[in-house]
């Protein structure tokens, strides 16, 4: 990977980075409001959830270009973490901060995807 092509990479990885530090104000939809209508109730409900996930997402988002961003600068950079073959160009195009190749990466999303459906069990 060329210098000019690693340092737009870093380039895109801190301004996702950046867009996200925006979304610190998601923290006030988590106070909510008791009400004695259970229509009210069920929609702050709703509202908490979304806001939960969102939170989540972007924790983990920031983590993945935090990780991609130390790959980068080890120079191991589009290397999948998981099988070690280089991830598809189009792959890193679309997702720069991805880790992982489109087969673990498949393989991940099923294995956490049965985990909660055993926590909801």
């Amino acid at each position: 990977m060329t210098k000019q092509v690693t340092e737009q990479i870093h380039q895109r990885l801190e301004n996702k980075l950046a867009e996200l530090s925006g979304n610190g104000t998601l923290r006030n939809g988590l106070v909510t409001e008791w009400s004695s209508d259970p229509m009210d109730q069920v929609q702050s409900r709703q509202d908490l959830d979304l806001t939960v996930h969102v939170i989540d997402s972007t924790w983990k988002t920031r983590k993945a270009i935090e990780t991609a961003m130390a790959l980068l600068e080890t120079g191991e950079y589009g290397i999948c973490l998981h099988c070690g073959e280089d991830i598809n160009p189009k792959r890193i195009e679309a997702i720069p901060w991805t880790t992982l190749c489109v087969s673990c990466q498949e393989e991940h999303d099923l294995a956490e995807s049965g985990s909660r459906f055993d926590k909801a069990a």
